[in-house]
């Protein structure tokens, strides 16, 4: 069965691939730096901030090493979900709201978008 992928959603989910490789490296790299920018007391959460780098840089492998997009992007959905909880649990410990709300609305709006493009693909899958 021929794929009803486009370049164009092929192209975007490339785009989804990279960034997780990006976002999952810095929060590898660098847990310490992210916990700050998050306004979070040094030392709480590098082992959580590094398991979810490691689960985005999968993420990223998924979509830049597989043909068709709609399951590397649907387990990015769950990610996210993921990722709503951990940020739920760090507001709780946060010293700068407005640090900490910068972070969460840039990952809520990635979540977004990855819902987004999930239910085109599916769409397109069920066409």
């Amino acid at each position: 069965m021929r794929s009803r992928e486009s370049m164009m959603d092929r192209t975007a989910a490339r785009g989804l691939g990279l960034m997780s490789l990006g976002i999952g490296m810095t929060e590898l790299a660098a847990p310490d730096k992210v916990q700050n920018w998050m306004g979070l007391p040094r030392g709480t959460g590098t082992g959580v901030i590094r398991i979810l780098g490691m689960r985005e840089l999968m993420h990223g492998i998924d979509l830049l090493l597989h043909r068709q997009a709609r399951t590397g992007v649907r387990s990015r959905v769950a990610g996210d979900l993921l990722d709503s909880v951990a940020l739920g649990v760090a507001a709780t410990r946060t010293r700068d709201m407005k640090a900490f709300g910068l972070i969460a609305g840039l990952v809520m709006g990635i979540g977004l978008a990855d819902m987004l493009f999930a239910k085109r693909l599916n769409r397109k899958a069920s066409a």
